[in-house]
């Protein structure tokens, strides 16, 4: 199961476009300097408008997020958002 799971931290934006329902987002970074794009799948338009516009933001912002693949799933994460000023060290 270790396998499974792949988590990639301070990954960056660096575009997005719109195809039909689906959005394609380009990433790069982390300490693995990954580069490549990801697509996910909004059916619903408002809700694809509502996740293109968070993510050219993150883009114009180099907001870093996590990547997290389980399986064939895709996720990214703001962790700042998610965690606050949790994730500062002491």
């Amino acid at each position: 199961m270790g396998s499974d799971l792949e988590v990639l931290q301070g990954v960056l934006v660096h575009g997005v476009a719109v195809e039909g329902t689906d959005l394609l987002v380009d990433i790069y970074g982390s300490e693995s300097n990954v580069c490549g794009s990801v697509r996910f799948t909004f059916a619903e338009a408002r809700r694809r408008r509502a996740m293109a516009d968070l993510l050219r933001r993150w883009a114009r912002e180099s907001t870093p997020v996590t990547f997290i693949r389980t399986g064939t799933s895709i996720a990214l994460q703001n962790d700042r958002a998610v965690y606050g000023n949790q994730l500062e060290s002491a």
